[in-house]
Formats: C-alpha cells, structure tokens, sequence
C-alpha cells in the first residue's frame, strides 16, 4: 500500500512536471516519459498485477504512442506530447483510455481558444508571467497540449485500477 501510493505520487508529479515544462518552454524532456513507465512497472509489481492486465495498458501505451506519433508527423500534435500522452495511457490502462483521450480532446480544445486568446492580449500581461510561460505566451508557436494531457490524467486518476484504496476517501475530500 505505502509503495502503491508513493509510485502514484511519483506519476502525479511526472505528469504535471510534463505540463509545467511545456507550458514555461514546449518542451516535454524524454526523461519523463521513461520515468513514467519505469515508475508503471514498478507499480504493476506493487500491486501484483496479473501479467494479462499488464498487456493491457501496454496495449493502451502501444496505441496511443502510435496515434500520437500519427498526429505528430501529420504536424498536428509535439513528439513530447505523443510521448507523455503514451505514458499517461500506459498508467491509465484499456478500460479508461476512451476517458482520458475524450478528456484531453476537450480540454485541449478549450486550452487552444484560451492560448489563441492569451496572444491576442501580448502587452497586457505582466513581463515576468510572460517569460515564464513563454509556451503559452510566444506567438505563432503551437500550443503546450502537455497541459491538456495532464488535466486529462487527472480527472481519470481516481478512475485508473491502479489507483491506492486508500486515495479515493481522500480525493472526495480535495474534490468535494
């Protein structure tokens, strides 16, 4: 249980590390995403999960790395991106992927309408919230959809079979 719930401690800070470093320079580091799926197979071992079950979410992975890396060479979606979303899915597993991906799609979407928006208003903002979010502040530069694929990864969080028991009293908490 104390493993189960540091290595989603581990997955919870990746992700939104994933997110803070795209937004501040649209970049997401390979680094993350290896972290993430070696933080997953150390939570797959924690919990005893059944070797079907593993090929699951690395059928869940597998998919959207592919689809991601579609998007990716079409011009549509980051390498970074592609990558992190994988390794978001990879936790998330088969049952909820529809979940996650419909959750990124739409708040990617109103990230899109937001960013557009935040570049129209260049002058208004103050210099240091600029430089220090130059992902969503530098025109003419696509939009840090590491953001969206985090907010994804944490609305299905308390949805995810890997998820500690003892979390879900807690996130009713913080959640309301």
């Amino acid at each position: 249980m104390v493993l189960n719930s540091l290595l989603m401690l581990v997955y919870v800070a990746l992700v939104l590390y994933g997110a803070w470093t795209d937004m501040r320079e649209l970049r997401i580091s390979n680094r993350v995403s290896l972290a993430l799926l070696v933080a997953f197979l150390g939570m797959a071992v924690s919990v005893a999960m059944p070797m079907e079950t593993i090929a699951w979410h690395l059928g869940a992975g597998v998919l959207t790395l592919v689809a991601g890396f579609t998007l990716f060479a079409l011009g549509y979606f980051g390498g970074g991106d592609a990558k992190l979303m994988a390794a978001c899915a990879l936790w998330v597993g088969w049952d909820q992927l529809y979940v996650f991906v419909l959750a990124v799609l739409i708040v990617g979407g109103v990230l899109s309408v937001l960013v557009v928006l935040l570049r129209q208003g260049l002058g208004l903002w103050p210099d240091w919230l600029v430089r220090n979010a130059e992902g969503l502040f530098t025109p003419n530069k696509a939009v840090p959809y590491g953001i969206a694929i985090a907010i994804g990864a944490m609305i299905v969080l308390p949805r995810m079979d890997v998820f500690p028991q003892g979390w879900h009293t807690l996130f009713n908490l913080i959640v309301g």
